[in-house]
């Protein structure tokens, strides 16, 4: 997968949401509150599993090398 492009992009995207996801639960301890009903925890949480899931979509259906 590091020896194309795709995958390079495609692994430090993931890279960059798991560090994002890091970042982001130091403020769970907090009463974050978001658009008046969403939990920043749950928030993070669907931001992280929706770029995962776009990322492989995307890998997976155009870059995929084992065809």
């Amino acid at each position: 997968m590091l020896k194309h492009n795709p995958g390079r992009v495609f692994v430090i995207i993931l890279f960059l949401s798991i560090v994002g996801m890091l970042f982001v639960t130091r403020y769970f301890t907090q009463g974050i509150v978001v658009f008046g009903w969403i939990t920043l925890p749950l928030l993070s949480g669907i931001i992280f599993v929706v770029v995962w899931l776009v990322a492989y979509l995307i890998y997976f259906f155009k870059f995929w090398p084992y065809r």
